[in-house]
């Protein structure tokens, strides 16, 4: 093979690296996004908890 082919093959391998890491980080990227979310799924349940006892709480007060 000349020198070309091998240019051509060289940088296809670069590429693809570059590319496979790429994966990697959007991955380990995509993982972190999911952990934040669960995070805040759960503060935002226990707001929602919170309200709904602040909500019970002024309701019975004008019931009384």
């Amino acid at each position: 093979m000349d020198a070309t082919a091998w240019t051509v093959i060289g940088s296809a391998t670069v590429i693809l690296i570059a590319i496979g890491t790429s994966f990697r980080s959007l991955r380990s990227q995509g993982d972190q996004l999911r952990e934040q979310m669960t995070l805040l799924r759960e503060r935002m349940a226990h707001l929602e908890g919170l309200l709904e006892g602040l909500r019970e709480a002024i309701s019975d007060r004008r019931a009384a």
